[in-house]
């Protein structure tokens, strides 16, 4: 019961990560968002790197700032560009796409063979993403331009990158402190980006509309997010960490709807569920077993 209890936290603090950056973009530039951003997700993974034992001493390498900048750094600038000319409650689905473009990398990186139900998964996902860009485009009141929607696919195709990287490198380092240095990367790349474009922005931080924002959207999605996570991992099993990514679509989609008045049309109307159908039938067979008892 307590780990479905994380669940539900963690796909709000996940699947509003999209609305409360869109409403952070009246205030500051991509990049000085995901400084905060990051930052403030450090303050609050910083506890647990200090008290975490058996910590191992890291190799940093070129190709380890690359695939850990995948996770954060890159993205989430990209995210931010892309919220300025796309509805949050398409993001959040077309972000859905993740465990998909996985599956693509996995197969041509990791010489995976992709199974029967994955290859139709991937076909239903990408008549979802079709749909949704066609019928997106057409309707009435929609923020809405390809150019944004394909950025947001280059977000999840970066996320899937980092992952699989990861699980082809770096296994053997704690997902605390891959979580961690992942945001450090980011502090650092992002920061000398925002003190040259917006050398002012610390003044900012007084707002309440600011602060807040960015006390969830750094601390609670950023940081506290990877514990939660984790510890859904460690105590009901990947499994069931695995429909996260089916409940964020519906969270977008709802603060979308509620507090910035987007427009649900036929395209999120179809495609929102053929994109949790794709999800369901790449991971049918994991959602058959049953979790071993602990």
């Amino acid at each position: 019961m307590k780990s479905f209890i994380y669940l539900i936290i963690l796909s709000l603090l996940w699947g509003s990560a999209f609305f409360w950056t869109k409403g952070l973009l009246t205030y500051f530039g991509p990049s000085t968002i995901v400084f905060f951003r990051c930052l403030f997700g450090l303050l609050a993974l910083l506890p647990f790197v200090l008290l975490k034992k058996n910590r191992i001493q890291l190799k940093i390498s070129p190709l380890f700032i690359f695939v850990l900048a995948l996770g954060a750094a890159i993205p989430w600038n990209i995210m931010a560009f892309s919220l300025q000319g796309l509805d949050t409650g398409l993001s959040g689905i077309l972000n859905a796409t993740t465990p998909l473009f996985a599956l693509i990398f996995s197969i041509v990186i990791l010489k995976a063979k992709p199974s029967w139900n994955q290859t139709i998964s991937l076909l239903i996902g990408f008549i979802a993403v079709a749909i949704l860009i066609v019928f997106s485009g057409q309707a009435a009141g929609t923020q809405f331009s390809i150019y944004h929607a394909l950025l947001m696919l280059a977000v999840t195709m970066s996320y899937a990158l980092n992952s699989i990287w990861v699980k082809k490198y770096y296994t053997n380092i704690s997902a605390i402190l891959l979580g961690f240095w992942t945001l450090l990367i980011s502090v650092v790349f992002n920061g000398v980006i925002s003190i040259i474009m917006e050398p002012r922005a610390f003044m900012d931080l007084g707002e309440l509309n600011v602060f807040l924002p960015l006390l969830v959207l750094g601390c609670l999605s950023s940081g506290l997010g990877y514990v939660i996570f984790y510890q859904i991992v460690s105590t009901g099993g990947p499994i069931l960490a695995l429909m996260v990514t089916f409940i964020v679509p519906f969270i977008t989609v709802t603060l979308g709807i509620l507090f910035l008045q987007e427009p649900f049309h036929l395209g999120i109307a179809i495609g929102l569920p053929l994109m949790i159908a794709s999800l369901v039938v790449m991971n049918i067979q994991a959602l058959k077993k049953k979790p071993s008892a602990k």
